[in-house]
């Protein structure tokens, strides 16, 4: 059996605007369109639909039963399509105005800045002010509305919520596993050339989690970094093992320029987090998460992380 394509908005909405003004010139003059067109339209959806909706004389139209249901579910469909646009044009008149927002540099370079064209395109009454840094962004201090954060949230004054799950994971480049062979042990990976992270003490010590429990290991290389753009970077120019963030390393170890090593070894379970001012959240704050979740949840990368 053949579907029949659904009718087209532009059909349905002219039959009930005819059925409203209860005659064809009154509808041409509320549609701005000519009589004749009105009708053509009104006979194309009847064709389409394979039943007559209006009956038609010289000096009058009336609906038919069939015509009186149609006519009473699209206008209730239209009316809230009208509710809906309505909606949306009124949350687009409130979300105006300054947004601050922060973000560490490698994951914002590749989560956040890639979507921020087509969040002002979306709302054209938005400034945005990006701080990408990998430093402890003072919130409340340097009026920050929206930071993203990877880790665990120590600050209770804090409002957070967590958006993606992660860890920390081991990972170096194909090259750099053919040239110095692939750890299969803890004890191994002291022979091997680690990136080490200065930006936080974390980053000098690495808490590793797998099935013998909980280890520490002090990292050792000839590379070392103030931030994880630059640690990130290295690691996929072949320059050796690095403990890093998953989501940020979410592309190459997708696409296979990054392989996870040691596997079963992964750091402590963490997540990607919005975190913001006490104070209930604006309208600008709400739009800008629900715009990037969204982007997020369709993205091949990220997906997978999304709570």
């Amino acid at each position: 059996m053949e579907s029949m394509e659904a009718p087209s908005l532009q059909l349905v909405r002219v039959f009930v605007t005819v059925a409203q003004c209860r005659s064809f010139a009154r509808a041409a003059g509320a549609t701005g369109m000519t009589p004749s067109s009105i009708s053509r339209l009104v006979k194309q959806l009847e064709e389409q639909l394979g039943v007559v909706l209006i009956n038609r004389t010289t000096r009058t139209m009336s609906l038919t039963d069939v015509g009186q249901r149609y006519f009473a579910e699209c206008s209730a469909a239209m009316n809230q399509l009208h509710t809906a646009y309505r909606n949306v044009r009124e949350q687009q008149d409130l979300v105006h105005g300054l947004l601050k927002v922060s973000a560490p540099l490698a994951f914002g370079r590749m989560h956040v800045v890639p979507h921020l064209s087509a969040f002002m395109q979306a709302y054209p009454d938005i400034e945005l002010d990006v701080v990408m840094t990998d430093r402890y962004v003072d919130i409340v201090g340097e009026g920050v509305s929206v930071a993203i954060r990877i880790g665990k949230m120590d600050d209770s004054a804090l409002v957070a919520r967590k958006l993606l799950n992660n860890r920390r994971v081991l990972a170096a480049s194909p090259s750099y596993l053919a040239r110095a062979g692939t750890p299969a042990s803890l004890d191994e990976l002291k022979r091997h050339e680690c990136l080490v992270s200065t930006a936080s003490h974390d980053g000098e010590s690495w808490r590793l989690f797998g099935p013998d429990g909980e280890c520490s290991f002090r990292p050792r290389g000839r590379l070392r970094a103030d931030n994880g753009e630059a640690v990130h970077r290295f690691c996929l120019d072949g320059h050796g093992l690095a403990f890093h963030s998953a989501v940020a390393m979410a592309n190459p170890l997708r696409t296979g320029e990054l392989v996870q090593v040691l596997p079963g070894w992964t750091g402590r379970e963490t997540g990607v987090y919005c975190v913001r001012p006490p104070q209930t959240p604006g309208p600008t704050a709400r739009a800008f998460l629900a715009f990037l979740l969204a982007r997020w949840q369709a993205s091949p990368d990220l997906a997978p992380y999304v709570v």
